[in-house]
């Protein structure tokens, strides 16, 4: 049986990558840049599969992150739903659920779905993050926000 200590340790690292996961969609949403380059390593990767891009290192993904619509020029929201996080040591793997909801001219509605898996890492800070991220969308592109 884990020790008292080995359990808080594990429920505090939880909600500290449950932190990482969720300031990830409000900063990409919101424009927070200096918090979303946060959520990553300098070597991380950034992998957005039905697009087909790959952006490799910190440097990359904060250019991907400025290419990026964000509040107010574009208004959406990343939902994201039943992470599974695993952890072993400084590493934890996280598998979720996402969708991302746009204004159009109608109305809200979702324009994309699917999955994350991640890699995170504990770093030497004590911070956890992304190592990588694979958005695995699962549905086609909707079409145009207005």
């Amino acid at each position: 049986m884990k020790t008292l200590e080995e359990r808080v340790q594990r429920l505090e690292d939880e909600r500290d990558i449950l932190g990482v996961l969720y300031t990830y969609g409000h900063a990409i949403d919101y424009n927070y840049e200096e918090e979303f380059l946060d959520c990553w390593t300098e070597d991380a990767r950034l992998v957005y599969c039905a697009l087909d891009q790959t952006h490799q290192g910190r440097e990359a993904i904060a250019r991907a992150f400025r290419e990026h619509t964000h509040a107010p020029e574009a208004y959406h929201k990343h939902f994201l739903a039943e992470p599974r996080i695993r952890i072993d040591g400084d590493r934890a793997t996280v598998e979720s659920m996402y969708a991302r909801l746009d204004r159009f001219a109608d109305g809200p509605r979702v324009r994309s779905f699917g999955r994350y898996v991640d890699l995170l890492v504990r770093c030497a800070d004590g911070r956890w993050r992304f190592k990588e991220r694979l958005a695995q969308r699962e549905t086609r592109q909707a079409q145009s926000a207005g």
